[in-house]
């Protein structure tokens, strides 16, 4: 089940690739006038849920940077030293429509690029011409990102030039007994895919200041993009597919869970893996020495419209000593400055609710509330800036159909200097 949860946040993530490092300022696909920047306030915030716009420029400090770290285990986003990339971000017109586009983000003057001017692009890994490149890691200068092969399956690394930088040519039993599955599940579009493709997939790329670390159906392995040296694969569980739950580079330490809900270690500095958990968690982060996750509460069974509420919990990095933090929220969040960043639990099935955004300081344990907007899905940031993202979706009641735009909101770590874009769907697209 967990397996082909991720699979669908992976399809998800595929729908959108590749534009990098160069900017292109008008998009033929979805134009530049569809980013609406109105700061118009209804008691301090927008009709479409945004915030009081407060800047119109980011003015983003960076502060260390030598790799992004944190963005790509379930967030559709990597921040360079210059940059905020987004995959895919998605609107629909109501009737079955839904467009995608990927954008960057000048940090600095809060330019929102789209990175795709191809007519009718649906930026899929069939749309062969498509010009989006949307980086999995970033070290330095240097974006890297799947080359788009097949449907939604990738085992080379390219560059923001094109030039390939890594093959996988590394395989298991279980991942080639998942090719052959996957082949004959799709047999009538095999045309579509290549036989390669799925046994060599590489399902992340996560990075630090020398390595691209190589993960697929259940390894993992680095490869050191100066040397082109490539460490022995670990296997992370010889029964299961496993999918990665979280990372804490700083100290080389990459969390798996497995389809059974097991957790393991990969030390990529002493090249073991280990048991350390049993239980379903999400949204694992390390900070500051300590792991940081997610734990949903049990739902009451007699209303299935309730929400899916969670608490977050702060232990070791072998999850010993654990202590829950914060109690009744949804289950992604982020941390900054010794703050994590969460919100409230979201009602399934319900549109446009009004969602707050709360601050956990951790050196005193007391919660602040920053602001309430539409939807929240995201919240997005890294350790190099100082400023936190947060993404939501605003359903517009048109007079035949509704519309979904995607809102972005961005403010400093204290709440300050918000600022936002609103994405809106364009009709007539297709």
């Amino acid at each position: 089940m967990k397996r082909t949860l991720n699979l669908i946040l992976a399809a998800a993530m595929s729908m959108a690739l590749f534009s990098g490092c160069n900017d292109k300022n008008v998009s033929k696909y979805m134009p530049d006038n569809n980013i609406s920047n109105s700061s118009a306030p209804n008691n301090g915030v927008l009709d479409t849920g945004i915030p009081k716009k407060e800047t119109d420029t980011l003015d983003t400090v960076v502060t260390d940077y030598k790799y992004d770290f944190w963005s790509n285990v379930y967030d559709l986003y990597t921040i360079t030293d210059k940059y905020i990339y987004f995959r895919g971000i998605s609107s629909s017109d109501g009737a079955g429509h839904e467009t995608y586009q990927d954008y960057k983000i000048d940090l600095q003057t809060g330019e929102m690029i789209p990175l795709c001017n191809v007519p009718d692009c649906l930026h899929s890994f069939t749309d062969k011409d498509c010009e989006s490149f949307i980086p999995w890691a970033a070290i330095g200068d240097k974006c890297y990102a799947l080359k788009r092969t097949g449907i939604n399956e990738s085992r080379t690394i390219i560059d923001e030039s094109g030039n390939v930088v890594f093959e996988n040519k590394f395989t298991t039993d279980l991942s080639l007994k998942y090719a052959e599955q996957t082949m004959e599940e799709y047999d009538s579009e095999r045309k579509k895919y290549d036989e390669d493709d799925v046994k060599y997939n590489i399902s992340r790329i996560l990075s630090d200041e020398n390595n691209l670390y190589i993960t697929g159906y259940n390894y993992i392995y680095a490869y050191n993009i100066e040397t082109k040296q490539i460490t022995e694969p670990m296997i992370i569980d010889e029964d299961f597919g496993c999918d990665l739950l979280g990372v804490d580079m700083e100290n080389k330490r990459v969390y798996f869970s497995n389809e059974v809900f097991e957790v393991f270690i990969a030390d990529m500095a002493n090249q073991t893996v280990t048991k350390v958990y049993d239980g379903q968690i999400f949204d694992l982060k390390g900070y500051n020495g300590k792991i940081y996750y997610a734990r949903f509460l049990p739902r009451d069974s007699e209303n299935p419209d309730a929400p899916y509420k969670a608490q977050i919990f702060e232990s070791d990095p072998d999850f010993t000593n654990e202590k829950m933090l914060i109690d009744g929220c949804a289950n992604f969040f982020n941390i900054k400055n010794y703050k994590i960043f969460y919100t409230d639990a979201r009602t399934v099935g319900e549109d446009n609710q009004k969602i707050t955004l709360h601050s956990y300081d951790m050196n005193t344990g007391e919660s602040k509330e920053l602001f309430t907007a539409d939807d929240f899905v995201r919240i997005i940031t890294a350790p190099h800036i100082d400023r936190i993202f947060v993404m939501g979706h605003h359903i517009e009641d048109a007079s035949i159909q509704s519309v979904s735009n995607a809102n972005i909101i961005s403010f400093r770590p204290d709440g300050s200097d918000i600022w936002t874009n609103e994405v809106k769907n364009q009709e007539g697209l297709y």
